[in-house]
């Protein structure tokens, strides 16, 4: 089965599940710049590092930087 153009939104652990079988050819990730001393990983369920390779980001006036980022090995 193969699934294109396809978003996931929303789902840490979906994505993480996606990224260790190597089904995603991109990610668009968002950051906002707020300490809040605790909280829940991106990424909670990665057995192992993946390599990502940046496309592309951008910063807008309220702060928040939008990164695009694909795996090394695509």
């Amino acid at each position: 089965m193969v699934i294109s153009n396809s978003l996931t939104s929303g789902s840490a652990r979906l994505a993480a599940d996606l990224i260790a079988k190597g089904l995603l050819d991109e990610i668009h990730l968002f950051v906002n710049p707020v300490a809040i001393g605790a909280g829940l990983p991106v990424f909670p369920a990665l057995d192992a590092h993946q390599q990502l390779r940046l496309v592309s980001s951008k910063t807008f006036e309220c702060g928040i930087t939008a990164l695009h980022l694909e795996p090394k090995n695509s």
